[in-house]
């Protein structure tokens, strides 16, 4: 009986604890300065559940609990945290600092209040790991897309309502991985401009590698979702545009008649064992067919100042001001990388006695090029280089000898170099080399005789290879 007792008060206990729902604010110390979260645990969480941390936006606070819903984590069964941003600095739209995110997309003080808060609930909460997932509405949209950056080796899906980068933020898409992202917007959101979000549904596509023509589903008077399916070592892009919404962290137009359980219906599909080439950095699949490069962003068969662009592809940055108010709000396609050696693959098709050049030099610095090499206009070409000035924006162009020469670029690719190439990757031409050694002007020594056609360095002198 005595055995029965405790068997049965064991029983009770575990209960209890499974039912005990937690709903509260918690304080926790960064680097010697109080912050805080509120936590939400449901009544079923379980150990080993899923975490969403769910970020306001600027004006907003951690007990406006949005826009991930709690009666969404009580019917999936995870814990929510919602943590409070700090006084933030934003002159457009604000005139001021109010509560917010400075969303960078670098590893900052706000990125490191977001790891410690998932630390802080790891304490407590068995939670797992290959299930934290990231939103945000506005400004905490912004910090969701600069968290796919900063953070993609934590969090295993994002998901933006009504934000994304502008401004002062930018985007840095030079993170650890391709990321599965959700992005809901309305069509009449004139503060975070739906007008803009063209831009940045081709960078995301692009940084994805995911298929730049979406499969379209249309309900007339709610929503249109725009589903830019996974390409080959990438994840997918997922874009609704909501009729009727303005900048709003909520609406009821989605097929699940509500944009909190339609983020975590995306979420649950991904683990952070979820397959994907994490080396891959950028494919844009610009010759998908039904896909218009003009309407992109790219440049197809220009002359500019005598320069025939077979292609070219990369914006100057660009803060136009109309009406008083930042226009385009900063926003631009872009090329972005990061240090790092890189791999650049391409297609050419074209006639076997013509040649076409590339160029890859920062939109700041006309001169400097990370790569200008020219190369037989028909065939596959990989060709290396190197960041070592840190993150900047880079312009990408292929160059023929005409407009009209009849040559194609493809299946451009950008990945990380693996451990073999960056060790073929060598360091700018010393006045130390041999008169015998040539390298490319990427700053790559070349290993057999110097291709024809192609500009070389030797002994810091440029020299054209017949």
């Amino acid at each position: 009986m005595k055995k029965f007792v405790l068997i049965l008060a064991a029983v009770c206990c575990t209960m209890m604890a499974q039912a005990a729902k937690v709903d509260k604010n918690v304080n926790i110390t960064i680097n010697g300065e109080t912050r805080n979260y509120q936590l939400y645990v449901p009544n079923n969480a379980t150990d080993n559940c899923p975490l969403v941390v769910s970020l306001h936006g600027a004006n907003g606070a951690s007990t406006n609990k949005a826009p991930f819903r709690t009666d969404v984590a009580d019917q999936a069964g995870c814990i929510v945290v919602y943590p409070q941003g700090k006084q933030t600095a934003f002159p457009v739209g604000f005139g001021g600092s109010t509560t917010g995110w400075t969303s960078t997309g670098e590893y900052n003080f706000d990125a490191e209040f977001l790891m410690a808060v998932i630390e802080d609930v790891a304490k407590t909460y068995p939670i797992d790991r290959k299930r934290i997932y990231c939103c945000g509405f506005s400004n905490g949209g912004m910090m969701t897309y600069a968290m796919s950056n900063a953070c993609s080796n934590v969090f295993a899906a994002f998901a933006s309502i009504s934000g994304f980068q502008l401004n002062e933020f930018h985007f840095r898409h030079t993170g650890w991985r391709p990321v599965p992202f959700l992005h809901i917007h309305g069509k009449a959101d004139d503060f975070v401009k739906y007008s803009l979000i063209p831009s940045i549904v081709d960078d995301m596509v692009a940084r994805n590698g995911a298929n730049p023509v979406p499969t379209k589903t249309t309900v007339s008077g709610q929503y249109t979702k725009s589903v830019y399916e996974a390409g080959e070592g990438g994840f997918p892009y997922v874009y609704y545009e909501i009729d009727g919404m303005g900048h709003s962290d909520f609406t009821t137009n989605t097929e699940d008649g509500s944009s909190a359980k339609t983020m975590w219906n995306f979420f649950k599909q991904y683990t952070l064992d979820s397959p994907c080439d994490t080396t891959l950095k950028w494919a844009p699949r610009i010759e998908t067919e039904g896909f218009v490069p003009k309407s992109h962003g790219w440049n197809v068969n220009v002359k500019v100042s005598g320069t025939a662009y077979l292609l070219r592809f990369g914006a100057t940055k660009n803060t136009q001001v109309q009406g008083g108010a930042e226009g385009n709000q900063n926003v631009y396609r872009s090329l972005q990388f990061d240090n790092g050696c890189y791999k650049l693959h391409f297609k050419a098709e074209g006639d076997a006695d013509k040649q076409v050049v590339v160029q890859l030099q920062k939109n700041t610095d006309g001169q400097n090029y990370l790569l200008k090499d020219t190369l037989s206009a028909n065939g596959e070409h990989d060709l290396l280089f190197k960041v070592e000035d840190g993150w900047g924006e880079y312009k990408l162009s292929f160059i023929g000898k005409t407009v009209t020469d009849g040559t194609t670029i493809s299946n451009i690719t950008i990945h990380t170099a693996s451990q073999e190439e960056q060790a073929s990757v060598q360091a700018p031409v010393s006045r130390k080399a041999t008169s015998a050694d040539a390298y490319t002007l990427a700053g790559i020594k070349a290993t057999t005789s110097p291709r024809s056609g192609s500009i070389y360095i030797r002994n810091n002198k440029k020299f054209f290879s017949k």
